[in-house]
């Protein structure tokens, strides 16, 4: 004890970390709060704005008027699609989990997209990796990043093809602005088509770049979440993203039909940039207010009402994310952080 004490006395770093430790801390938490307010105050301006645009009127005019048994096929669809995500989910942890349980696969991803609605950049959403236990907590987010990622790619394969047949903007304009387009397009879909078949050479460019950064070893656990994917596992997880992205565009399309008669190609495209412009854009809760923005500016160039297109989106999202979010938090409600695995 005395050593103790004559320790402390000469050198008191220990203190003296924690204390600036913690004002450091609650200075970072105090960012989020108001990141996090700034996202809030956000979404209900932008949301506001659009529908005085529209007018309230026309919103509920066009909701009573609605076809809801289109409606009820595309909350019906919610079901295969999340499916499909627990299904990637839970492939992916299977790689290095393999005695994962269904039940783990469907908890953590609904608490993921819980926390995905209320962060900046929907980042809460690697907040799954904290209830699956066995494993590293930063290879679980790792994988977590993997089939974001995925999710991503299917955003923009689907999202440059359909801005780019779109009617006004690059198809039928100056056919020189199309063609230099379709070759930006074509150039972008063989490079992400090169990482789809060639995975590891994105493992191995990454673990060089770690080698000259800080905190090497705990990037490179987070890192290993890319040691299991091959050729085989990127198809599967590309497969099922592509799957899944379809019938969310399914979804779009039977809900604006329920509003309006709108062609499948027409919706597909504009559907397509709705959502590609939403990801681009995660400056609100949930893509809330961009999307229905979007949502109306692209439906517009098929004629489609404001309403129509506003409703579509908003119904979208309640089904989508705010449903799974709903049943997210009444998850965690009964969930407990799960161990990390003994040599993590």
């Amino acid at each position: 004890m005395k050593y103790r004490t004559a320790w402390q006395e000469a050198a008191p770093g220990p203190a003296v970390g924690e204390t600036l430790a913690e004002p450091r801390s609650r200075r970072l938490s105090r960012r989020l709060h108001w990141l996090l307010w700034i996202k809030f105050l956000l979404t209900v301006a932008v949301l506001g704005l659009l529908v005085m645009t529209i007018h309230p009127q026309e919103i509920l005019k066009a909701v009573r008027s609605a076809h809801y048994p289109l409606v009820a096929a595309a909350l019906g669809l919610v079901i295969p699609g999340l499916a499909l995500r627990a299904l990637k989910w839970g492939y992916l942890l299977r790689q290095v989990r393999p005695e994962t349980r269904a039940r783990e696969v469907w908890s953590s991803l609904l608490v993921g997209i819980t926390f995905a609605v209320v962060t900046p950049g929907q980042l809460g959403e690697f907040g799954r990796a904290f209830f699956i236990s066995g494993r590293p907590r930063l290879e679980l987010i790792g994988l977590s990043f993997i089939d974001k990622a995925y999710n991503l790619l299917a955003i923009v394969l689907f999202g440059t093809l359909g801005i780019l047949l779109l009617p006004g903007l690059v198809m039928d304009g100056n056919a020189y602005l199309f063609v230099g387009s379709a070759v930006l397009v074509a150039i972008l879909w063989t490079a992400l088509a090169l990482v789809v078949l060639s995975p590891r050479w994105i493992r191995d460019l990454l673990y060089a770049v770690n080698v000259i950064l800080p905190y090497r070893e705990k990037t490179k656990v987070l890192l290993s979440g890319f040691d299991p994917l091959r050729r085989r596992q990127s198809l599967v997880l590309t497969g099922l993203g592509l799957s899944q992205h379809f019938i969310t565009l399914v979804q779009f399309y039977l809900l604006v039909h329920s509003f309006q008669p709108v062609a499948f190609f027409d919706s597909f495209r504009a559907s397509a940039a709705v959502i590609f412009v939403k990801a681009a854009l995660p400056i609100s809760i949930g893509g809330l207010g961009v999307g229905e923005t979007a949502s109306v500016g692209f439906y517009r160039l098929f004629d489609v009402a404001h309403a129509a297109a506003f409703n579509s989106s908003m119904m979208l999202f309640s089904m989508n994310i705010l449903l799974p979010a709903v049943i997210g938090v009444l998850i965690l409600l009964r969930l407990r952080i799960a161990p990390e695995s003994a040599d993590a």
